[in-house]
């Protein structure tokens, strides 16, 4: 038996293991052991007003609270029946959009970049690789600054509420986004660059599944359905349909599956089943940049990532551009309280996010439940672990951990907080 344990796997957040067991030269098990504690935020949610609930869901990551507050405002607007503004959800998209170019531009200039360029660590790429690292926290400021006016704080923002937002904008304001989203589009195209340039490893590719919001006519970050790569588009209302949770020993986070097969969301996902709906810059990049977006390999979401951030760049300043044509109104707008359910759906920067609520007729929280991106990907994580560590095995690969731990870090996970990753243990050696 052998046993070959990573820990503390490094530029993910959260915290977890992988465990592979090897029996000779096949891989006889493989567990994505994710250790963080239960959160009760469902539960700590009910009883609590509707008002509460955005600033309560958007501590459960640090990372992509954004798109836990606006699915949740969302949510809870369908619940009682009140339609937002335009002005609103305009306000919306460029929230969800600030947290996009904010956590992958982290993810790809600081997270992922080193893998491909054979560094432990952004910080050891500086000497050589000091413009990269620059412009990649010029872009994710972009993002930091944009949340900062819309809500109040570049982490957990407290300014979402059901019917709008608690202030808005100045036009000031609006014009010094405006300014430094143009000055982070240098970085944005130079992502995409850098991760074109790279060739993916064989043995990641296998036949997927995919997953994403269907947007509507233009490419964004939520909607009202579900676009499945077997040709399906289902309402967001089935998703516990789409997700199949299962609970799983070796984890506190549910594994999900559609038609008993595990599936992938996330930014190749979105680009894939969204491609036509791009617009401007990014629709001649993903011309340039397409036979590199291998649907079979996951590491193709990088690139992905790298496309979305020129794409979102370009789109704040058109929402930006949108808000200053038509003037600042009334932050939010007057609801009038019933019973009721509903479900949003939208993009985090690693996939699809659900958020359902059932509010009582004196505007409490009856009932919730959240099913986050990462959980959804975990199981198809766990299959692309098992097929890659038995081809690397095959191929005489005596190393496995850093490959493993790059085909992880490809999907971007947010287990939140700490990481811990791969254990392999060989058998009847």
């Amino acid at each position: 038996m052998r046993e070959i344990l990573v820990e503390h796997l490094a530029r993910v957040e959260g915290h977890g293991n992988i465990r592979v067991v090897v029996d000779k030269e096949n891989v006889r098990e493989v567990k994505m052991e994710i250790l963080e504690g239960p959160r009760f935020i469902e539960k700590i949610l009910v009883g609590r007003s509707i008002d509460e609930a955005p600033d309560i869901v958007a501590r459960i990551c640090s990372i992509c609270p954004d798109p836990h507050s606006v699915a949740c405002v969302n949510a809870i607007e369908k619940a009682i029946g009140f339609r937002p503004s335009e002005q609103t959800r305009v306000l919306r998209e460029l929230q969800l959009i600030s947290d996009v170019i904010s956590s992958h531009a982290l993810h790809l200039f600081l997270l992922a970049l080193p893998d491909f360029l054979g560094y432990p660590d952004a910080i050891s790429m500086v000497s050589k690789y000091g413009k990269e690292v620059a412009l990649g926290l010029k872009v994710k400021k972009a993002g930091n600054v944009i949340k900062e006016v819309l809500t109040g704080r570049s982490v957990h923002g407290c300014t979402v509420k059901p019917g709008g937002y608690t202030r808005v904008p100045t036009q000031e304001e609006l014009e010094k986004l405006e300014k430094s989203l143009a000055e982070a589009m240098d970085g944005a195209r130079l992502a995409v660059d850098l991760f074109a340039s790279f060739d993916l490893p064989e043995v990641f590719r296998e036949e997927n599944m995919f997953m994403a919001v269907d947007p509507g006519e233009v490419y964004g970050f939520s909607g009202e359905h579900i676009l499945i790569s077997n040709g399906e588009r289902r309402p967001v209302e089935n998703y516990r349909l789409l997700t199949n949770e299962r609970v799983v020993p070796h984890s506190t986070a549910k594994h999900s599956y559609y038609q008993g097969e595990s599936f992938m969301v996330g930014a190749l996902a979105r680009i894939l089943l969204n491609r036509g709906k791009l617009k401007g810059e990014a629709v001649e990049l993903a011309d340039r940049i397409w036979e590199k977006l291998d649907p079979k390999n996951p590491l193709a979401n990088n690139l992905a990532q790298a496309l979305e951030l020129v794409y979102s760049v370009e789109r704040a300043i058109e929402l930006i551009e949108w808000l200053l044509d038509h003037g600042i109104g009334e932050p939010r707008g007057e609801m009038k309280i019933k019973a009721g359910v509903g479900v949003a759906a939208v993009e985090a920067p690693r996939g699809i996010l659900y958020h359902f609520y059932e509010v009582d007729g004196e505007g409490k929280i009856a009932r919730a439940d959240i099913v986050t991106p990462t959980a959804q990907n975990a199981a198809n994580i766990e299959k692309y672990l098992r097929i890659s560590a038995q081809r690397l095995l095959e191929r005489g690969v005596d190393n496995l951990e850093p490959h493993l731990e790059m085909l992880v870090r490809a999907y971007d996970p947010c287990i939140s907080c700490s990481a811990h990753l791969v254990r392999v243990v060989r058998l009847n050696e």
